[in-house]
């Protein structure tokens, strides 16, 4: 049986060939800038991606020793999350890019809005008191988060950005506090947060301080404010008071030895420094011979190790005489018993 003959093949219109190849090419090119736009966004939004330009450095650097580089990253604090809001971000990021190419940027040191949304996002409850004298739920309503944690994502310091050449000029540290009274601030006390809102200057320290000892008075009796809350003696307070001297301490006037520029656990005592006499510190044992301890004793030897150390009689020395024959009665007085009171002056 003979075989059918072959159709010749149709030949392929050249012109759908192009569109074929163009539909090709153009969909491998979309599919690598989908990818590529894909990877730019991923790798853009990473904290390490926002620290290759200088002037970020000193945030990333902050942001890296702080509670939330194992917890959150720049983007989580500074954009509002989902897709859209990220790929809205973008024109403001190129922005970014071309101020660091073209321009000179500068920065004060808190400057970015942070809505409450974007912390409530991992902090969902916030327990109402976290000191014994602060409440959050008194506080919520009259501010934003940031407001009161300014520092929290990192501590950015004026120094920091000096270094990178970012400070921006006249900037100060910003301070707010709960609304509902005059705003004020405490002379030598360090800038913070409440000075916006609260009468500072007229509170006691107390309402915001917990003392780490019992109850003295209020705190600025004894401290004065400033960064660093150091301690000064106030005037004319007993030192007893707040001292308590270990045993076997002469006296009970403090100040006749110790003074107050001198830490009180490494004071020491000099008997060169005070010209009290002996006997308003120390108590002579009974049968002591006579009331001028410095006739027999010296300052220099410790009271407690002192020895008796008879003073010079000439030939009527004491280990001759029985000491009864120079004080028939008492040792605080001498009479000689073989002259009638009256020994020769020969």
């Amino acid at each position: 049986m003979d075989r059918p003959a072959k159709k010749p093949k149709t030949p392929l219109d050249p012109k759908r060939v192009r569109t074929m190849r163009r539909t090709i090419i153009w969909t491998a090119v979309a599919v690598v800038a989908v990818a590529a736009l894909a990877f730019s966004m991923v790798y853009t939004e990473r904290s390490s991606f926002c620290g290759t330009c200088h002037e970020m450095r000193p945030y990333t650097t902050a942001w890296s020793a702080g509670p939330h580089a194992t917890k959150a990253e720049c983007i989580d604090c500074h954009v509002n999350p989902g897709v859209l809001a990220h790929i809205m971000h973008k024109p403001i990021a190129l922005k970014e890019v071309w101020d660091h190419l073209f321009t000179s940027p500068k920065f004060p040191n808190y400057a970015v809005e942070l809505p409450n949304s974007r912390c409530i996002r991992c902090h969902p409850s916030v327990p109402d008191t976290t000191t014994t004298r602060f409440s959050h739920k008194a506080h919520v309503s009259r501010g934003k988060c940031k407001d009161c944690h300014a520092q929290t994502g990192h501590v950015i310091t004026f120094a920091s950005l000096a270094a990178e050449g970012v400070l921006k000029a006249s900037v100060t540290t910003p301070s707010i506090a709960p609304t509902g009274t005059t705003p004020s601030s405490v002379a030598g006390h360090m800038s913070v947060i409440c000075q916006r809102c609260h009468d500072q200057a007229h509170m006691k320290c107390s309402q915001c301080h917990s003392s780490p000892h019992e109850n003295k008075g209020e705190c600025s009796d004894c401290h004065q404010p400033g960064t660093k809350f150091v301690f000064s003696h106030p005037a004319g307070t007993d030192c007893a008071s707040c001292h308590e001297p270990p045993k076997s301490h002469f006296g009970s006037q403090c100040s006749g030895c110790h003074t107050t520029s001198v830490p009180f656990k490494d004071t020491v005592f000099d008997h060169k420094s005070t010209s009290t006499k002996c006997q308003t510190c120390h108590t002579p044992p009974s049968s002591h011979y006579g009331a001028d301890c410095g006739a027999c004793h010296k300052p220099s030897v410790p009271f407690a190790k002192t020895t008796f150390s008879h003073p010079s009689a000439g030939e009527h020395n004491w280990r001759r005489i029985a000491c009864a024959k120079c004080h028939p009665n008492t040792y605080s007085t001498a009479y000689c018993t073989c002259h009638n009171g009256h020994p020769p002056r020969d």
